[in-house]
C-alpha cells in the first residue's frame, strides 16, 4: 500500500491539472464563439431599431400624406367661382401643409418635404393631368399639364373628375448605432375628391394652368 500511495498521488495531481486545462480550454472556445457571434448580435439588434424607428416615421409619413389632403379638400374656399368651383389661394394651402407637418411630431420635420396638386382624369380613367401644384419647405411642384398614372382603379368611372393629389417625402437617416447606413427617402401619398365643390381653382400655386 505504501509503494502504490505515491502514484496513486500522482495520478491524482494529473487528473487535477487535466481537469484545470481542460476548464481552461472551455472558458478560451467560449470567448472566441463570443468574439464570433457578437458583430452578428449587435448587426442583428441594429437592423431590428433601424426597422422599428423606420417604420415608425413611415407610418406618420402616410398619416401626414393623408391629413394634409384631407385638411384641403375639406377647407372653406376664398370664394367660389363658375361650375361650382371652389378657389384657394396658395397661402391657405401652405397654412395647411404646415398644419399637417405637425403630424410627424415627435420627429423633426425639417427632413420632409410636402406637395398637394390638383389633377384631372382622363379618357380611360388610367391617368390624370396635373391642374395646379404647392410645394412645402422645400419641395418641387409638379408641372401643370403632367401627366400622372392613377393607382388601381381609382380613376374608374372618373372621368373628367378631380383628385387632390397629397405627397409626402422624408429623407430618414438611421441612428449611428453599431454600422451607419445611407439615408433613404420615405414616401407616402394619397387621392381624394374635393368636398366643398367639383374641383379647387388655385391661380397663385407655383404651377397652375
Amino acid at each position: 500500500m505504501t509503494k502504490r500511495a505515491p502514484r496513486l498521488l500522482r495520478r491524482l495531481r494529473k487528473a487535477i491539472l487535466a481537469g484545470r486545462a481542460l476548464r481552461e480550454d472551455a472558458r478560451a472556445n467560449a470567448l472566441v464563439e463570443m468574439a464570433l457571434i457578437l458583430p452578428v448580435m449587435l448587426m442583428v439588434l441594429a437592423l431590428v431599431i433601424y426597422g422599428a424607428e423606420g417604420f415608425a416615421i413611415y407610418r406618420k409619413v402616410t398619416l401626414t400624406a393623408r391629413t394634409v389632403t384631407d385638411l384641403i379638400t375639406q377647407s372653406t374656399p376664398t370664394q367660389y367661382g363658375a361650375n361650382q368651383t371652389s378657389i384657394m389661394s396658395a397661402a391657405t394651402i401652405t397654412n395647411n401643409l404646415q398644419v399637417a407637418s405637425s403630424v410627424l411630431a415627435p420627429y423633426s420635420a425639417a427632413n420632409m418635404t410636402m406637395v398637394v396638386s390638383e389633377v384631372l382624369v382622363q379618357n380611360g380613367g388610367t391617368t390624370a393631368t396635373v391642374q395646379w401644384s404647392e410645394p412645402y419647405n422645400g419641395g418641387s411642384a409638379r408641372p401643370s399639364g403632367q401627366s400622372i398614372t392613377l393607382p388601381g382603379t381609382i380613376g374608374t368611372g372618373q372621368v373628367g373628375n378631380y383628385f387632390i393629389f397629397g405627397e409626402v417625402y422624408y429623407s430618414y437617416v438611421p441612428l449611428n448605432l453599431y454600422q451607419s447606413l445611407n439615408s433613404m427617402t420615405l414616401y407616402g401619398s394619397i387621392f381624394l375628391t374635393p368636398r366643398q365643390s367639383a374641383s379647387i381653382t388655385c391661380s397663385d400655386c407655383v404651377t397652375h394652368d
